[in-house]
């Protein structure tokens, strides 16, 4: 189920409501409703894999189990959905390793600039001891990841003037997600990193509050940046998946059968995420060229400079202490496994 519109009422009842309880022998009515929010916009492949994830889970429970898919932020904003989660209500949402960071630091690494080149260095990494070591700290912090290995997409740069060089971005308003990594590493371009909602981002770009903005091709296409922002440049300065999670209380309290059947569809839905993902991205460039834009690939030398600028974030978190020293190597060594 997919609430496309929430009025403030049904907002604030949402909130309230949590889990809905009572049973029956058929499940007329839900054992338990988790109301799956993303910020992502109807379309999208993530928004569309959360349809599948419900249809899902609806069909392996007969029913016990209800997801109430919520894109477009309707339900908040990801930092008040993750605490109300860990108060206990009957919410998931999307977070990757930047959010993630708040509560164990080193899962912020996932989302450092340049990581990775390809997505079976994700899947070495969610598969590693290592990754099953900080989930198990997570929720020792009362968070549980219910599923992971969602692509989100290799972030890319787009401007309202062209961007070939690291000279070129210098001074930019550039619009990141509200997370320390993203802020640090656009800094470290020479840009001005400007945190906002995405929701926000069309009319600050009509209006030229910021100069550009970054995320996947598919995201800038679906939120119609194209219309208001006409320069790409492929970057591909993070490679970025996201973690659906829940609040632990919450979660130990729905019964192991159907937390099984919860974790075995989300898999199944992060495949047909992943595969419509791989799909609309290779049609990105065309569209997003049709619509006018202009398109600039990065030559080695150049991108290596990009990467070079974006080396002193992973320096400067070992160095303070807010990653464990020696962990940017010990992710290169998981990935050359």
């Amino acid at each position: 189920m997919k609430a496309k519109k929430v009025s403030a009422l049904l907002v604030a009842t949402a909130m309230v409501c949590g889990i809905a309880g009572g049973t029956t022998a058929v499940h007329a009515d839900p054992e338990y409703t988790i109301k799956l929010c993303t910020e992502q916009t109807d379309g999208d492949p993530i928004d569309e894999g959360c349809d599948k994830w419900a249809e899902l889970v609806d069909e392996a429970t007969d029913g016990a189990v209800k997801i109430e898919v919520y894109p477009n932020s309707q339900l908040g904003a990801k930092a008040d959905l993750i605490e109300m989660a860990l108060a206990g209500q009957g919410v998931c949402t999307i977070a990757d390793g930047s959010y993630l960071m708040d509560y164990v630091s080193d899962f912020g690494v996932v989302m450092g600039p340049f990581l990775f080149s390809d997505w079976d260095s994700m899947y070495k990494i969610t598969a590693s001891d290592w990754w099953a070591d900080e989930a198990k700290q997570l929720e020792d912090e009362g968070l549980e990841i219910v599923s992971t290995n969602w692509i989100y997409g290799e972030r890319q740069l787009m401007t309202k003037t062209e961007v070939k060089s690291l000279d070129d971005l210098k001074g930019l308003k550039i619009r990141v997600p509200n997370n320390d990594i993203s802020i640090k590493m656009f800094d470290l371009l020479g840009s001005a990193a400007t945190p906002m909602a995405l929701s926000d981002v069309y009319t600050s770009l009509s209006q030229s509050v910021v100069d550009g903005v970054e995320n996947p091709l598919t995201t800038l296409y679906n939120n119609a940046f194209q219309e208001v922002c006409k320069n790409v440049t492929m970057t591909n300065h993070q490679m970025t998946f996201s973690n659906f999670i829940m609040g632990k209380d919450f979660w130990d309290s729905i019964p192991e059968e159907y937390q099984t059947a919860i974790i075995d569809c989300g898999k199944e839905a992060a495949e047909y995420n992943n595969d419509l993902y791989q799909k609309q991205s290779e049609e990105m460039v065309a569209a997003l060229e049709d619509a006018g834009c202009t398109v600039t690939e990065l030559d080695d030398a150049t991108y290596e400079e990009f990467k070079n600028a974006c080396m002193k974030l992973y320096e400067d978190y070992e160095a303070d202490g807010t990653w464990s020293e020696g962990l940017y190597d010990q992710i290169q060594e998981i990935i050359a496994e």
